[in-house]
């Protein structure tokens, strides 16, 4: 058995899609599905990946719309669609059992995959999101609709886009957001930099109300939110916990709603027992 220190690149062909992913492990290891928030991509999952792959299969997606994956021509970006690009995918990878992690949007994903296919997954991390809400009432929905119809703005270096998306991930330390810029932004022809993902994304996202398919998991499920962050309230996550079949609530006190960057040695040193158990 070989242990890879770098991941394995990766594309292949669903759905009219092509999908970019990092395979992390050996393949006849169990296998660990990685999922991305809302307007990122897989790669801010490197050191999370890179800390399992001794005694995991890890894999970690580029959602459709998002990094290295292709757009779709009509902007389909509800629930169902991740959905079925899963359930194509994990088809052609050929995975019986597996464990699934999903942050934000992935989060939401990750609980409607389980949910439609309970056999399949060993455990669930679902992290800093609630199963529904209204698309209409979050924060920035007139910034998204302006970018959706006028596309990214150009920057002209990362610095300029550290200080952007330091606005919005005030928590965040400055490797983690460096590592997530080297991957989400491209350059241009003309020397600029833009952001990778489908402009459209944010403002057509539709996320499914998923408080009926909780009960459906049957699966381990461990809920991860930051206790600064303002996503996943109290009463979200005590009818989360009581609706799931078998649910545990760990807070990382010191992290916002990025979990997994924000602070993330105490997000592997939560998720590994889990795993293991």
């Amino acid at each position: 058995m070989t242990t890879a220190v770098e991941p394995r690149e990766q594309t292949v062909e669903a759905r009219g899609l092509q999908f970019y992913y990092t395979e992390w492990g050996d393949t006849d290891s169990p296998t660990v599905i990685l999922l991305h928030g809302l307007s990122s991509m897989s790669r801010l999952w490197d050191p999370v990946a890179r800390a399992l792959q001794d005694r995991y299969h890890v894999i970690a997606l580029d959602q459709r719309g998002h990094g290295d994956t292709s757009w779709p021509e009509e902007s389909a970006y509800a629930t169902a669609d991740y959905v079925g690009d899963l359930e194509a995918l994990i088809n052609l990878w050929q995975l019986e059992t597996f464990d699934m992690i999903g942050h934000s949007m992935g989060g939401m994903n990750s609980i409607a995959y389980s949910a439609r296919h309970p056999d399949s997954v060993r455990h669930l991390v679902v992290i800093d999101i609630v199963p529904a809400f209204k698309r209409d009432k979050r924060p920035g929905r007139e910034l998204d609709k302006h970018i959706s119809e006028h596309g990214h703005p150009e920057l002209p270096d990362h610095e300029t886009g550290l200080k952007l998306v330091r606005l919005t991930n005030q928590i965040t330390p400055d490797a983690p957001l460096k590592h997530r810029l080297k991957y989400l932004l491209k350059q241009l022809p003309n020397g600029k930099w833009q952001n990778k993902h489908d402009a459209r994304v944010s403002y057509f996202w539709d996320p499914a109300d998923l408080w009926g398919e909780l009960p459906k998991v049957t699966a381990p499920v461990l809920i991860m939110r930051g206790g600064k962050s303002e996503v996943l309230r109290d009463k979200d996550a005590d009818r989360m916990l009581a609706d799931f079949p078998n649910a545990t609530l760990v807070d990382i006190a010191e992290a916002g709603h990025n979990v997994p960057e924000d602070r993330t040695d105490e997000f592997i040193a939560a998720i590994e027992p889990f795993l293991a158990s």
